[in-house]
């Protein structure tokens, strides 16, 4: 009875042995076989395969993380700065440091200088000769070549000056600018006048300025006021415009600078109607009305 026990437990170890080798040998191809005698004497070693169902899965979220790097913050705290570059991501537009919403000194500055350039023109309306003065008779277009575009300032080929009363004076440089600085007096509608050649200094030009009519000085001072006003109104705009652009800024922030802006703006209105009655009141005393 043991006799017959030991035969089978030969049996089935053989048995092993043989498809032990035969899977080993159905794996590898014919040319390793060959030359792996270890093959015919020992079973095929198994290696241990993790199966797909068992791998991470590298989704989206998975990758940002590895994308992210640590940096020291300057208090010792550890952030994380994601270093990935998004495709077709346009930059984003940074704020230049030192800009306050709430600072109203720029738009103060171009009102001061909308002021200056305002009043200046209104003083000259109130001056004996009216708008007609150095600068003005300077600024007249001439032509030295009728064939050329080119224009110069009278002002950069004579020099101006008042003779007295409503008399002025234009010494040319050149002979060659005499005719031409004639025509350009002559086609200039302030002026619509020919000058006079002096009998002494063939170089210097006469002329005699008209005075302008008290109704026609006080619609210039109002139409140069209209143009104050208009001038204040768009500078505001833009400026609430451009505070507007700044998101992080709060509904409440945004009426506040508003009412700001608004109290400025009517302030300085206040100053235009001031000066244009003012104006008005010496141009019309000055004709008697």
């Amino acid at each position: 009875m043991n006799s017959l026990r030991v035969a089978n437990s030969l049996v089935r170890t053989n048995a092993t042995v043989a498809v032990l080798r035969t899977s080993s040998s159905v794996l590898l191809p014919l040319a390793q076989r060959a030359s792996s005698p270890w093959l015919s004497q020992t079973p095929r070693q198994t290696l241990t395969v993790r199966p797909f169902s068992q791998s991470p899965n590298l989704s989206k979220r998975n990758r940002n993380k590895e994308e992210e790097v640590e940096e020291e913050d300057p208090r010792g705290k550890k952030g994380k700065k994601n270093n990935k570059k998004e495709k077709g991501s346009a930059p984003q537009e940074q704020e230049s440091p030192g800009e306050d919403p709430f600072n109203l000194d720029p738009l103060i500055a171009l009102f001061q200088k909308a002021e200056s350039h305002y009043a200046s023109q209104l003083a000259l309306l109130r001056s004996p000769t009216g708008r007609f003065n150095v600068d003005s008779i300077g600024a007249i277009p001439v032509s030295l070549d009728k064939k050329s575009p080119v224009t110069y300032r009278l002002q950069e080929l004579a020099t101006v000056a008042p003779l007295g009363g409503r008399r002025w004076s234009i010494l040319a440089f050149e002979e060659a600018s005499v005719k031409p600085i004639i025509s350009a007096v002559l086609k200039s509608p302030d002026f619509n006048q020919q000058p006079q050649r002096n009998e002494e200094n063939p170089l210097e030009l006469t002329m005699t300025v008209e005075p302008e009519k008290v109704d026609d000085l006080v619609k210039r001072a109002k139409d140069l006021c209209t143009e104050w006003r208009n001038k204040l109104r768009d500078e505001t705009h833009k400026h609430e415009t451009q505070v507007k652009k700044n998101k992080s800024l709060l509904k409440d922030d945004l009426f506040k600078i508003k009412e700001a802006l608004k109290k400025l703006q009517d302030e300085r209105m206040k100053v235009v109607a001031n000066k244009e009655k003012e104006v008005v009141a010496a141009i019309q005393s000055k004709a008697g009305k």
